[in-house]
Protein backbone atom coordinates (compact mmCIF):
# COMPACT_ATOMS: atom_id res chain seq x y z
CA UNK A 1 0.00 0.00 0.00
CA UNK A 2 2.74 2.45 0.95
CA UNK A 3 4.59 1.43 -2.48
CA UNK A 4 1.36 2.23 -4.29
CA UNK A 5 0.83 5.40 -2.56
CA UNK A 6 4.46 6.91 -3.50
CA UNK A 7 4.08 6.01 -7.05
CA UNK A 8 0.79 7.74 -7.20
CA UNK A 9 2.15 10.44 -5.44
CA UNK A 10 5.53 10.61 -8.02
CA UNK A 11 3.60 11.18 -11.13
CA UNK A 12 1.71 14.23 -10.68
CA UNK A 13 5.44 15.50 -9.21
CA UNK A 14 7.51 14.71 -12.57
CA UNK A 15 4.48 15.99 -14.44
CA UNK A 16 5.02 19.14 -12.51
CA UNK A 17 8.72 19.03 -12.85
CA UNK A 18 8.32 18.14 -16.68
CA UNK A 19 6.07 21.16 -17.47
CA UNK A 20 8.12 23.31 -15.31
CA UNK A 21 11.35 22.45 -17.64
CA UNK A 22 9.63 22.93 -20.59
CA UNK A 23 8.25 26.37 -19.58
CA UNK A 24 12.30 27.65 -18.92
CA UNK A 25 13.29 26.22 -21.95
CA UNK A 26 10.40 28.18 -23.95
CA UNK A 27 10.64 31.53 -22.07
CA UNK A 28 14.52 31.53 -21.25
CA UNK A 29 16.59 29.02 -23.19
CA UNK A 30 19.12 30.91 -25.94
CA UNK A 31 18.88 28.09 -28.24
CA UNK A 32 18.96 30.34 -31.31
CA UNK A 33 15.78 28.32 -32.83
CA UNK A 34 13.72 28.28 -29.37
CA UNK A 35 14.43 32.03 -29.11
CA UNK A 36 13.98 33.35 -32.24
CA UNK A 37 10.04 31.81 -32.44
CA UNK A 38 9.58 33.12 -28.83
CA UNK A 39 10.59 36.12 -30.03
CA UNK A 40 8.00 36.29 -33.19
CA UNK A 41 5.44 35.00 -30.87
CA UNK A 42 6.29 38.14 -28.10
CA UNK A 43 6.61 40.34 -31.39
CA UNK A 44 3.07 39.19 -32.77
CA UNK A 45 0.82 39.47 -29.49
CA UNK A 46 2.66 43.08 -28.89
CA UNK A 47 1.97 44.27 -31.45
CA UNK A 48 -1.89 43.82 -31.60
CA UNK A 49 -4.38 45.50 -29.88
CA UNK A 50 -6.20 43.17 -28.03
CA UNK A 51 -4.42 39.96 -28.23
CA UNK A 52 -1.03 41.14 -26.15
CA UNK A 53 -2.45 38.84 -23.43
CA UNK A 54 -0.85 35.51 -25.29
CA UNK A 55 2.51 37.30 -24.05
CA UNK A 56 1.83 38.82 -21.09
CA UNK A 57 -0.31 35.99 -19.61
CA UNK A 58 2.56 33.86 -19.19
CA UNK A 59 6.25 35.31 -20.00
CA UNK A 60 7.71 37.23 -17.80
CA UNK A 61 7.97 40.85 -18.26
CA UNK A 62 11.55 41.02 -18.43
CA UNK A 63 11.91 38.91 -21.59
CA UNK A 64 9.22 41.01 -23.08
CA UNK A 65 10.67 44.13 -22.76
CA UNK A 66 14.12 42.88 -24.15
CA UNK A 67 12.49 41.74 -27.17
CA UNK A 68 10.58 44.66 -27.64
CA UNK A 69 13.04 46.83 -26.62
CA UNK A 70 14.71 45.72 -30.25
CA UNK A 71 11.79 47.15 -32.20
CA UNK A 72 13.16 48.98 -35.64
CA UNK A 73 12.75 52.81 -35.30
CA UNK A 74 12.20 53.88 -38.89
CA UNK A 75 10.35 57.03 -37.55
CA UNK A 76 13.28 59.18 -39.14
CA UNK A 77 13.45 57.98 -42.22
CA UNK A 78 11.57 59.56 -45.74
CA UNK A 79 11.37 57.92 -48.98
CA UNK A 80 11.04 59.69 -51.63
CA UNK A 81 11.81 63.40 -49.96
CA UNK A 82 13.27 64.91 -53.41
CA UNK A 83 9.97 64.67 -54.67
CA UNK A 84 8.82 67.18 -51.90
CA UNK A 85 10.50 69.47 -53.32
CA UNK A 86 8.37 70.04 -56.80
CA UNK A 87 6.71 72.65 -56.97
CA UNK A 88 3.39 73.17 -59.37
CA UNK A 89 0.16 75.23 -60.02
CA UNK A 90 -2.03 74.28 -57.75
CA UNK A 91 -4.34 73.30 -60.72
CA UNK A 92 -1.93 70.85 -62.02
CA UNK A 93 -2.53 67.14 -61.45
CA UNK A 94 -1.58 66.10 -64.76
CA UNK A 95 -0.32 62.23 -65.49
CA UNK A 96 3.02 62.13 -64.45
CA UNK A 97 4.02 60.29 -68.09
CA UNK A 98 3.48 63.59 -69.19
CA UNK A 99 5.89 65.19 -66.91
CA UNK A 100 9.17 65.06 -68.92
CA UNK A 101 11.68 66.66 -66.58
CA UNK A 102 10.72 63.98 -63.47
CA UNK A 103 13.91 62.96 -62.11
CA UNK A 104 12.86 59.34 -61.78
CA UNK A 105 11.07 58.77 -65.11
CA UNK A 106 14.22 57.35 -66.78
CA UNK A 107 17.08 55.53 -64.88
CA UNK A 108 20.97 56.53 -66.32
CA UNK A 109 22.45 53.78 -67.67
CA UNK A 110 19.07 51.17 -67.47
CA UNK A 111 16.89 50.01 -69.85
CA UNK A 112 13.74 52.63 -70.48
CA UNK A 113 11.18 49.44 -69.52
CA UNK A 114 13.06 47.26 -67.10
CA UNK A 115 10.41 45.15 -65.66
CA UNK A 116 9.47 43.74 -69.14
CA UNK A 117 6.92 46.53 -70.26
CA UNK A 118 7.13 48.12 -73.48
CA UNK A 119 6.08 51.77 -74.97
CA UNK A 120 2.25 51.33 -74.08
CA UNK A 121 2.64 48.48 -72.58
CA UNK A 122 4.39 49.14 -69.32
CA UNK A 123 3.21 45.97 -67.09
CA UNK A 124 4.21 43.77 -70.07
CA UNK A 125 0.73 42.52 -70.21
CA UNK A 126 0.86 41.70 -73.94
CA UNK A 127 3.23 39.19 -72.32
CA UNK A 128 1.56 37.63 -69.75
CA UNK A 129 -1.11 34.98 -69.60
CA UNK A 130 -3.16 34.04 -66.55
CA UNK A 131 -1.55 31.28 -64.70
CA UNK A 132 2.00 31.87 -66.10
CA UNK A 133 4.42 33.94 -64.33
CA UNK A 134 4.62 37.54 -64.38
CA UNK A 135 8.49 39.15 -64.12
CA UNK A 136 8.51 38.67 -60.67
CA UNK A 137 7.97 34.71 -60.79
CA UNK A 138 4.63 34.92 -59.35
CA UNK A 139 1.64 33.38 -60.86
CA UNK A 140 -0.55 36.11 -62.91
CA UNK A 141 -4.56 35.33 -61.74
CA UNK A 142 -5.73 38.82 -63.28
CA UNK A 143 -4.32 40.08 -66.65
CA UNK A 144 -6.81 43.24 -67.05
CA UNK A 145 -5.27 44.95 -70.20
CA UNK A 146 -8.00 47.29 -70.83
CA UNK A 147 -7.80 48.52 -67.36
CA UNK A 148 -4.36 48.56 -67.12
CA UNK A 149 -3.86 46.02 -64.09
CA UNK A 150 -2.16 42.47 -62.89
CA UNK A 151 -3.03 40.57 -59.83
CA UNK A 152 -0.81 38.16 -58.82
CA UNK A 153 -0.60 35.61 -55.99
CA UNK A 154 1.78 35.16 -53.88
CA UNK A 155 3.32 32.55 -51.71
CA UNK A 156 5.77 32.06 -49.22
CA UNK A 157 7.12 29.72 -46.83
CA UNK A 158 4.23 30.88 -44.10
CA UNK A 159 2.64 33.10 -46.01
CA UNK A 160 -0.32 33.31 -49.33
CA UNK A 161 -1.21 37.20 -50.42
CA UNK A 162 -2.08 38.82 -53.63
CA UNK A 163 -0.54 41.90 -55.46
CA UNK A 164 -1.91 44.55 -57.49
CA UNK A 165 0.37 46.34 -60.46
CA UNK A 166 -1.39 49.51 -61.67
CA UNK A 167 -0.12 50.89 -64.70
CA UNK A 168 -0.30 54.90 -64.13
CA UNK A 169 -0.78 55.93 -60.55
CA UNK A 170 -2.26 59.14 -61.25
CA UNK A 171 -5.27 56.65 -60.79
CA UNK A 172 -4.70 56.17 -58.11
CA UNK A 173 -6.34 58.21 -55.02
CA UNK A 174 -7.78 57.61 -51.32
CA UNK A 175 -11.31 57.41 -50.69
CA UNK A 176 -13.28 58.83 -47.76
CA UNK A 177 -16.27 57.11 -46.02
CA UNK A 178 -18.73 59.87 -45.83
CA UNK A 179 -19.92 59.27 -42.26
CA UNK A 180 -16.66 60.48 -40.58
CA UNK A 181 -17.18 60.27 -36.73
CA UNK A 182 -19.76 57.69 -36.85
CA UNK A 183 -18.88 54.40 -39.08
CA UNK A 184 -16.45 53.42 -42.17
CA UNK A 185 -17.46 51.20 -45.30
CA UNK A 186 -16.49 47.96 -46.31
CA UNK A 187 -14.30 47.90 -49.14
CA UNK A 188 -16.69 46.87 -52.06
CA UNK A 189 -18.77 49.44 -50.82
CA UNK A 190 -16.16 52.33 -50.70
CA UNK A 191 -15.55 51.43 -54.81
CA UNK A 192 -19.17 51.72 -55.28
CA UNK A 193 -19.15 55.07 -54.05
CA UNK A 194 -16.16 56.01 -55.94
CA UNK A 195 -17.23 53.91 -59.16
CA UNK A 196 -13.56 52.56 -58.47
CA UNK A 197 -12.21 49.22 -59.86
CA UNK A 198 -9.79 48.42 -57.28
CA UNK A 199 -8.99 49.42 -54.07
CA UNK A 200 -6.76 48.59 -50.32
CA UNK A 201 -7.44 49.12 -46.68
CA UNK A 202 -5.67 52.39 -45.70
CA UNK A 203 -5.35 54.23 -42.23
CA UNK A 204 -5.81 52.37 -39.17
CA UNK A 205 -9.18 53.19 -37.12
CA UNK A 206 -10.30 52.67 -33.30
CA UNK A 207 -11.21 49.16 -33.00
CA UNK A 208 -11.83 48.72 -28.99
CA UNK A 209 -11.85 44.78 -28.36
CA UNK A 210 -12.21 44.36 -32.34
CA UNK A 211 -15.31 46.24 -32.44
CA UNK A 212 -13.99 49.22 -34.21
CA UNK A 213 -17.06 50.40 -36.74
CA UNK A 214 -14.13 52.08 -38.72
CA UNK A 215 -15.43 55.28 -37.99
CA UNK A 216 -12.60 57.13 -36.22
CA UNK A 217 -9.35 57.19 -38.23
CA UNK A 218 -6.24 57.35 -36.46
CA UNK A 219 -3.73 59.94 -37.29
CA UNK A 220 -4.36 62.66 -40.44
CA UNK A 221 -6.01 61.27 -43.58
CA UNK A 222 -6.48 63.81 -46.50
CA UNK A 223 -8.39 63.78 -49.70
CA UNK A 224 -9.78 65.89 -52.32
CA UNK A 225 -8.47 69.26 -50.69
CA UNK A 226 -10.00 67.60 -46.95
CA UNK A 227 -8.44 66.89 -44.18
CA UNK A 228 -9.78 64.59 -41.65
CA UNK A 229 -7.87 63.41 -37.96
CA UNK A 230 -4.95 64.41 -36.45
CA UNK A 231 -1.43 64.45 -36.95
CA UNK A 232 0.28 61.86 -34.82
CA UNK A 233 3.36 61.26 -33.45
CA UNK A 234 3.97 57.79 -33.69
CA UNK A 235 2.69 57.36 -37.28
CA UNK A 236 4.63 58.04 -40.44
CA UNK A 237 3.33 59.75 -43.63
CA UNK A 238 1.99 57.93 -46.68
CA UNK A 239 1.42 60.41 -49.31
CA UNK A 240 1.06 60.69 -52.87
CA UNK A 241 1.85 64.43 -54.77
CA UNK A 242 0.27 66.11 -57.14
CA UNK A 243 3.27 64.99 -59.67
CA UNK A 244 1.78 60.85 -58.56
CA UNK A 245 4.88 60.81 -56.93
CA UNK A 246 4.60 58.33 -53.49
CA UNK A 247 6.58 59.67 -50.31
CA UNK A 248 6.84 57.91 -46.89
CA UNK A 249 7.85 58.44 -43.70
CA UNK A 250 8.77 61.30 -41.44
CA UNK A 251 6.63 63.91 -43.25
CA UNK A 252 4.73 66.31 -40.88
CA UNK A 253 4.16 69.27 -42.40
CA UNK A 254 2.04 68.41 -45.29
CA UNK A 255 0.37 71.41 -45.75
CA UNK A 256 3.77 72.68 -47.07
CA UNK A 257 3.73 70.32 -50.19
CA UNK A 258 1.55 69.96 -53.56
CA UNK A 259 0.26 66.42 -51.80
CA UNK A 260 -3.26 65.61 -53.07
CA UNK A 261 -3.97 62.49 -51.01
CA UNK A 262 -2.12 60.93 -47.82
CA UNK A 263 -2.61 59.24 -44.29
CA UNK A 264 -0.71 58.29 -41.51
CA UNK A 265 0.84 54.50 -40.91
CA UNK A 266 3.77 52.70 -41.18
CA UNK A 267 6.77 51.75 -40.77
CA UNK A 268 8.89 52.90 -43.97
CA UNK A 269 9.59 49.38 -45.51
CA UNK A 270 11.73 50.61 -48.53
CA UNK A 271 13.18 54.29 -48.87
CA UNK A 272 14.53 55.55 -52.08
CA UNK A 273 15.22 51.87 -52.83
CA UNK A 274 16.71 50.94 -49.46
CA UNK A 275 15.14 48.11 -47.17
CA UNK A 276 14.66 49.26 -43.59
CA UNK A 277 14.53 45.50 -42.71
CA UNK A 278 16.08 42.31 -42.23
CA UNK A 279 13.97 40.58 -40.46
CA UNK A 280 10.58 40.95 -38.36
CA UNK A 281 12.18 44.21 -36.93
CA UNK A 282 9.89 43.64 -33.36
CA UNK A 283 7.00 43.56 -35.65
CA UNK A 284 5.88 39.48 -35.50
CA UNK A 285 4.35 37.96 -38.06
CA UNK A 286 0.52 39.65 -38.84
CA UNK A 287 -1.78 39.92 -41.98
CA UNK A 288 -0.25 42.85 -43.48
CA UNK A 289 -1.18 45.43 -46.15
CA UNK A 290 1.67 47.81 -47.97
CA UNK A 291 1.63 50.26 -50.90
CA UNK A 292 4.57 50.92 -52.98
CA UNK A 293 6.45 52.45 -56.32
CA UNK A 294 8.53 51.46 -58.72
CA UNK A 295 10.83 54.31 -60.67
CA UNK A 296 8.76 54.07 -63.32
CA UNK A 297 5.90 55.20 -61.79
CA UNK A 298 4.15 52.02 -61.27
CA UNK A 299 2.08 51.65 -58.25
CA UNK A 300 2.22 48.50 -56.39
CA UNK A 301 -0.27 47.34 -53.75
CA UNK A 302 0.52 44.12 -51.49
CA UNK A 303 -1.83 42.43 -49.23
CA UNK A 304 -0.61 39.22 -47.23
CA UNK A 305 -3.21 36.95 -45.56
CA UNK A 306 -2.67 35.61 -41.80
CA UNK A 307 -4.59 33.89 -38.54
CA UNK A 308 -5.32 31.02 -40.54
CA UNK A 309 -3.06 28.01 -40.47
CA UNK A 310 -4.50 25.69 -43.22
CA UNK A 311 -4.07 29.15 -45.60
CA UNK A 312 -1.37 31.79 -44.14
CA UNK A 313 -0.31 32.64 -40.90
CA UNK A 314 1.05 35.96 -42.15
CA UNK A 315 4.63 37.49 -42.73
CA UNK A 316 7.53 39.21 -41.37
CA UNK A 317 8.64 43.22 -42.51
CA UNK A 318 11.31 41.16 -44.20
CA UNK A 319 9.03 38.96 -46.23
CA UNK A 320 7.46 42.06 -47.55
CA UNK A 321 10.60 43.80 -48.48
CA UNK A 322 11.51 40.47 -50.28
CA UNK A 323 8.44 40.52 -52.76
CA UNK A 324 7.96 44.18 -53.15
CA UNK A 325 12.15 44.16 -54.40
CA UNK A 326 11.21 41.43 -56.84
CA UNK A 327 8.84 44.43 -58.40
CA UNK A 328 11.51 46.69 -58.62
CA UNK A 329 9.58 49.25 -55.92
CA UNK A 330 11.92 51.47 -54.98
CA UNK A 331 9.35 53.36 -51.85
CA UNK A 332 7.21 51.60 -49.72
CA UNK A 333 5.42 51.76 -46.30
CA UNK A 334 2.65 49.69 -44.55
CA UNK A 335 -0.90 50.57 -44.27
CA UNK A 336 -3.10 49.19 -41.40
CA UNK A 337 -2.81 45.56 -41.18
CA UNK A 338 -4.51 43.04 -39.31
CA UNK A 339 -7.98 41.84 -39.68
CA UNK A 340 -8.35 44.83 -41.78
CA UNK A 341 -6.26 43.73 -44.35
CA UNK A 342 -7.87 43.43 -47.94
CA UNK A 343 -7.51 43.93 -51.55
CA UNK A 344 -10.30 44.37 -53.92
CA UNK A 345 -10.90 44.51 -58.04
CA UNK A 346 -13.81 44.52 -60.24
CA UNK A 347 -16.34 44.19 -57.35
CA UNK A 348 -15.13 41.55 -55.82
CA UNK A 349 -12.43 41.13 -52.53
CA UNK A 350 -9.71 38.48 -53.86
CA UNK A 351 -7.71 37.75 -50.64
CA UNK A 352 -8.45 35.55 -47.81
CA UNK A 353 -8.97 37.91 -45.34
CA UNK A 354 -8.86 37.23 -41.59
CA UNK A 355 -12.24 39.66 -40.68
CA UNK A 356 -15.27 38.27 -39.36
CA UNK A 357 -16.83 38.94 -42.94
CA UNK A 358 -14.10 37.71 -45.17
CA UNK A 359 -16.24 38.25 -48.33
CA UNK A 360 -16.59 41.70 -47.68
CA UNK A 361 -13.90 42.66 -45.06
CA UNK A 362 -14.13 45.27 -42.22
CA UNK A 363 -15.88 48.98 -41.95
CA UNK A 364 -13.07 51.25 -43.37
CA UNK A 365 -12.49 54.92 -42.68
CA UNK A 366 -10.76 55.34 -46.31
CA UNK A 367 -9.30 53.11 -48.77
CA UNK A 368 -6.54 53.63 -51.34
CA UNK A 369 -8.78 53.22 -54.46
CA UNK A 370 -8.16 53.20 -58.43
CA UNK A 371 -10.05 54.98 -61.13
CA UNK A 372 -11.41 52.81 -64.23
CA UNK A 373 -9.95 53.94 -67.77
CA UNK A 374 -12.18 55.30 -70.26
CA UNK A 375 -12.31 51.90 -72.87
CA UNK A 376 -13.39 52.53 -76.33
CA UNK A 377 -16.68 51.58 -75.75
CA UNK A 378 -17.29 53.66 -72.77
CA UNK A 379 -15.99 56.90 -75.32
CA UNK A 380 -18.22 55.53 -77.61
CA UNK A 381 -21.26 55.66 -75.35
CA UNK A 382 -20.87 59.39 -74.21
CA UNK A 383 -20.45 60.40 -77.96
Amino acid sequence: MRIFRKKYISVPLIVIASLTLVYSVLVFSPIPFIAYWRGIWIETAMTTADHQWLATAFIPKGVIDKVMNGKKDTSDVIGGKDFLDETTDSSDTKDASDDTTAPDTIVPDEPEYPYGGSEGDILGQKDLTVGGKDYAGYTVSVNDIEQGIVVSDITGTSYRGKVMLIDDPSRVYLGVTPSKGVEGLRIKKMMDCYGAIAGINASGFSDPNDSGTGGDVIGRSYSDGDAWGEYVSYYGSILLTKKNKLVVGNVHDWENYDIRAGIQFGPVLIADGKAQFEDSGGYGIQPRTAIGQRSDGVIVFLVIDGRNPTWSIGCTMSDLIEVLEKYGVVNAACCDGGSSSVLAYDGEVLNKNSSANPDYGRRLPNAFLVAPKKTASDESVSE
